[in-house]
């Protein structure tokens, strides 16, 4: 009778020895053998008492894809030497680099089905968890980032990476407006390579670890900080807080963000980088949620500079300012009236010579040192700046810096 070839599976994220039941009930009863004498799998078989045959001459044999082809014939002889009825054949776990025996692997995996077929079945020795293949993105990585590996992967900086974290994140934006899953999950894949790569180049930073002040950090501190965070931030699902729906859970997270940074301003934390539309929006939400009248967020800011148009300067379109004019004067407006509206603005700023990402920026950063120091003064009389009222904020706001 033909011993029965099976394929004992396993995985290269799953530590050596982690077998199921099953895999282990086999492997204990049966044959078991490799060709490459450096199997993870191994040391952790042969501790638990398992003798495992090496057979590395087939991983210097070129197998064909023709019939017979496969090196079953070796493998078969184990089972026939103990005078078995089956043998385990140990491939490569999966997940690992391609080694000397991925060509016998792959021959013996184009007979191997879950059921017995040609004398050959495959089991499933070890189990993958959800997300496993991170693991496998942080290895490619590090694979790239070292010696004999990419050389453009390996010098590269976080700031010469930082314009494709941009770009990555815009494609992937990009493809949540085109509603296209199949690019959605490829440009997320490219942000994820982006956070991958930023910490491992922190990995070789020599200026010492994060909390002594120094740069450097590992993937596994930017996974672990996150999972605290969301458990921190989550205490009505990992703790015995009660809230009433989610506009309680923004607030509570808002609430222990603050406790946790230590922030005297609800500007903190507001990253000046980003474009000046979504700045100044961020801003003038921020200064809602604390309290600010809405009068107040359009006061007109402080000019440090003092500057006015020039007698050079080319005059706005009197057409453009008609149609700013005639939608900001509208009763209401709806997302194509704003559409409108900004799309003027950008025109007539052309029109008048000004930039329109530069001046905005500039307003959101004066709005910025307004709310900044109304708080600050909140905070010198001995009052929390989100719990003062209307009147509190008027007395505190000096648009002229005064």
């Amino acid at each position: 009778m033909t011993p029965l070839v099976t394929l004992l599976e396993t995985s290269a994220r799953v530590a050596p020895g982690l077998l199921t039941a099953d895999a282990w009930d086999l492997v204990r009863r049966v044959p078991v053998c490799c060709a490459d004498p450096a199997h993870p799998q191994l040391a952790a078989l042969r501790s638990a008492g398992v003798d495992v045959t090496v057979l590395a001459e087939l991983a210097e044999v070129p197998w064909s894809d023709e019939p017979g082809g496969c090196p079953l014939g070796p493998v078969r002889s184990v089972a026939t030497a103990a005078g078995a009825s089956e043998v385990v054949w140990l491939p490569e776990p999966a997940g690992a680099w391609p080694g000397p025996t991925a060509a016998v692997d792959a021959h013996l995996r184009a007979h191997a089905t879950g059921e017995p077929r040609d004398g050959v079945r495959l089991l499933a020795g070890t189990h993958d968890l959800p997300g496993a293949r991170l693991l496998d993105v942080v290895a490619v990585m590090d694979r790239l980032r070292s010696p004999g590996g990419c050389p453009w992967d390996a010098e590269q900086t976080h700031l010469s990476l930082a314009p494709y974290l941009l770009e990555e994140a815009y494609e992937a934006y990009q493809a949540l407006e085109d509603a296209n899953p199949a690019d959605l999950r490829e440009e997320l894949g490219d942000v994820l390579m982006q956070v991958v790569f930023h910490a491992r180049v922190a990995e070789d930073a020599t200026d010492g670890p994060v909390d002594a002040g120094g740069g450097r950090f590992d993937v596994d501190e930017v996974a672990a900080g996150l999972a605290s965070k969301l458990v921190r931030r989550h205490p009505h699902v990992f703790g015995d807080v009660d809230v009433a729906g989610a506009d309680e859970v923004v607030t509570n997270w808002e609430a222990i963000k603050k406790a946790e940074k230590g922030r005297r301003s609800v500007t903190e934390g507001v990253p000046l980088t980003q474009p000046a539309l979504s700045l100044a929006a961020k801003l003038q939400k921020r200064a809602r949620k604390a309290g600010l009248p809405a009068d107040l967020v359009v006061t007109a800011a402080p000019n440090p500079a003092g500057a006015t148009r020039g007698p050079g300067a080319p005059p706005a379109d009197a057409d453009l300012a008609a149609v700013v004019a005639s939608y900001a004067g509208a009763d209401k407006l709806d997302e194509h009236g704003v559409g409108e509206l900004l799309f003027a603005v950008v025109a007539l700023a052309a029109a008048a010579g000004v930039d329109p990402e530069v001046a905005l920026r500039a307003r959101a950063r004066a709005f910025r040192d307004l709310l900044s120091a109304a708080e600050e003064s909140a905070h010198t009389d001995g009052v929390e700046p989100a719990e003062q009222d209307a009147a509190g904020w008027r007395t505190r706001w000096s648009p002229a810096g005064s």
